[in-house]
């Protein structure tokens, strides 16, 4: 009696755990597809205008930084050039 109770026991606990095993895997599949597309979408956009927005500013700077530094050199040139004929 005492064996028969046990495999029952056992046999019990086994299916009540493969019960939450079955739930908890639903749970998490379900989860998966939950993900909204267009929203993903969406952030991807965003992202991608801001890095965007980003790049140009920082061509801007460097079109800037580029046209100072050649004004600095083409004036450092003159003084040269004057500086020899002068002398």
């Amino acid at each position: 009696m005492k064996n028969k109770n046990l495999i029952i026991g056992i046999a019990a606990g086994a299916a009540v755990l493969a019960g939450a095993a079955l739930l908890i895997s639903r749970r998490r599949s379900n989860k998966c597809h939950d993900i909204d597309i267009e929203e993903v979408k969406k952030d991807f956009r965003d992202k991608l205008k801001e890095l965007q927005n980003k790049a140009q500013k920082e061509a801007k700077n460097t079109a800037s930084d580029t046209k100072e530094a050649f004004n600095a050199v083409k004036d450092r040139a003159n003084e040269w050039v004057n500086n020899r004929v002068n002398s």
